[in-house]
């Protein structure tokens, strides 16, 4: 089987509680990435004098600082690389330690194959207070399907140069978040290759909070706004004129709540004896939906600025 080398990319601001581990990750690999390029937008919490102290002992880490959003530093990074095939992750995330083995993988045993998309699943650690327990319970355990129609995302992927320079990079004009999910889509629309590494997987760690929750929808919401992706059917509604701006968030918090896969995610807590995680679902999804609504219509306000990245997908792929 020929022999790849490949870059490990990724981005960060203020990790310094995850990237000791995200760095033993790293070196627990079974099989190590041939170069790590690291871009951080000027952490002030101790995170680059602790990347600047990996490089100066770990030749294959380069390590850089740039200000602006995830998606610049992560075009900044790729462009920085040495290789041709990119795997990709993301700094507060725990890898497995064949991670970077099973990406890499099928690019050595498949021909034609131009993109990996990896496993994630939430980090059960992590999921320590009442909140993330009942995400976890609703969310299939944790797991994400990784079937065919998969959207790739930054958190486990890799692909070659060409598809990323074919693509034009990661959209910058997003203020924050959105951009792999457009990057994504835009493979999918495109027609390349893509293999699935179930094996390759990243645990996500979640927050602790309901409101923070709530924050991180907001933010997710804003981006698929200004992006103009994955719009609400209450969106869709109040752009008719058939549903006022302030009963939006309402419904799409209800619409949340009544779309999830109840069943499976009540057994599972009853398994667990976890009653205080029962009762919370509901109003951890409503607070989702809402705040994703929210959220989403400052982003459309927003999307004047974001013409370049709306230009990128047909109709058909902003679903």
């Amino acid at each position: 089987m020929k022999i790849l080398k490949f870059s490990l990319v990724t981005t960060c601001l203020n990790e310094i509680r995850s990237v000791g581990q995200w760095r033993q990750n790293i070196l627990d690999q079974t099989r190590y990435p041939d170069e790590i390029v690291i871009v951080d937008a000027f952490s002030s919490d101790g995170t680059a004098e602790f990347l600047t102290e990996w490089e100066a002992v770990d030749t294959r880490v380069k390590f850089y600082q740039r200000n602006g959003s995830p998606a610049c530093g992560r075009n900044y990074a790729i462009r920085h690389a040495t290789y041709d095939y990119i795997l990709s992750t993301d700094m507060g995330v725990r890898l497995s330690q064949n991670w970077c083995e099973e990406l890499i993988k099928p690019f050595q045993q498949e021909p034609g194959v131009e993109i990996v998309a990896g496993n994630t699943c939430i980090d059960i650690e992590t999921a320590t207070t009442t909140a993330a327990r009942a995400e976890y319970y609703v969310e299939n355990g944790g797991f994400s399907n990784l079937v065919q129609g998969f959207v790739p995302g930054n958190r486990s992927t890799a692909y070659t140069k060409k598809v990323w320079l074919k693509l034009g990079g990661l959209p910058e004009d997003l203020t924050f978040s959105a951009d792999d999910s457009v990057f994504g889509r835009q493979m999918l629309q495109e027609g390349y290759k893509i293999a699935y590494a179930p094996k390759a997987m990243t645990f996500w760690g979640r927050p602790q909070k309901l409101t923070k929750f709530w924050k991180e929808h907001f933010t997710y919401g804003r981006g698929d706004g200004e992006a103009n992706i994955k719009k609400p059917y209450v969106v869709k509604l109040l752009e008719k004129g058939l549903l006022p701006a302030f009963m939006a968030p309402f419904l799409n918090g209800c619409r949340t709540v009544q779309k999830q896969e109840w069943p499976g995610a009540i057994v599972r807590a009853i398994r667990s004896a976890d009653m205080a995680a029962l009762a919370v679902m509901p109003f951890l999804y409503f607070g989702k939906g809402y705040w994703f609504a929210k959220g989403y219509l400052e982003g459309t306000k927003n999307g004047v600025n974001c013409a370049a990245c709306r230009q990128r997908l047909r109709p058909e792929y902003r679903k």
